[in-house]
């Protein structure tokens, strides 16, 4: 992980509002983009599913782990350990946050999940306008695109390189094309999926760095518990 020039003076973390009159104009482009694209979801699916080359399915497959919350988590949780034993603070911190907006994203998403309540298209593959709010159903939106989004906006948020957004977002997007493309997800569960993920991801940053401005430390320690060890977060002074 990079430390981008925010990272290193927290006085402009720690002024920046964490939900401005801006989020109110995105959150309604993000609202159209879904309903719009809701309104093709048929026509996306039939596409995706034309006739796939073994170029594509071993495509899909690659990136498909960069949205998977069970290999993302673990691969930071390393990176974390690593950079902590190298007593490289700053990168620690970093790749810190950059989990804690990952794991936000991905808690918003199933939350939204339950309530939205959308059926996936293996379900109702003639009807992509099928909503059970609370019920078992999870299509919306996509979790693995959620994360592949949040992940892509932390390490922007957190490296100041100039090619890392030019890297991070294309491959976030490969994430959301894998799951139209497996037919696990419609298009527009894809589209909300991104937005979920680069807002929350947008505002748990703002929220860490506003900590780390105040001179709290973001980290992750193990903590003995009833069942064994426990891994929590932590911001101490």
């Amino acid at each position: 992980m990079c430390a981008g020039p925010a990272i290193a003076d927290g006085r402009a973390a720690t002024d920046a509002p964490i939900v401005g009159r801006r989020d109110v104009l995105e959150t309604a482009i993000a609202a159209g983009a879904v309903l719009g694209v809701m309104s093709g979801d048929e026509w996306f699916r039939h596409r995706a599913l034309a006739p796939r080359s073994d170029w594509q399915r071993r495509l899909a497959a690659d990136v498909r782990w960069l949205g998977d919350g069970a290999v993302v988590l673990p691969v930071l949780a390393a990176g974390y350990g690593a950079a902590r034993l190298a007593h490289r603070d700053a990168a620690a911190a970093s790749v810190a946050r950059a989990g804690i907006s990952t794991v936000a994203a991905g808690v918003v998403a199933l939350a939204l999940k339950r309530a939205i309540g959308r059926s996936r298209p293996s379900e109702t593959p003639d009807d992509p306008h099928r909503f059970d709010p609370f019920s078992s159903h999870d299509a919306m939106p996509s979790g693995h695109t959620t994360i592949a989004f949040a992940l892509a906006r932390a390490v922007d948020r957190e490296c100041d390189a100039r090619w890392v957004p030019w890297v991070a977002y294309p491959a976030a997007a490969l994430v959301g094309w894998s799951r139209v493309h497996d037919d696990d997800h419609w298009a527009s569960d894809v589209v909300a999926g991104a937005a979920v993920g680069l807002w929350t991801a947008s505002k748990a940053e703002i929220v860490l760095r506003r900590e780390a401005g105040r001179g709290h430390r973001i980290g992750l320690r193990l903590a003995p518990g009833r069942a064994g060890i426990a891994l929590t977060l932590g911001a101490a002074p």
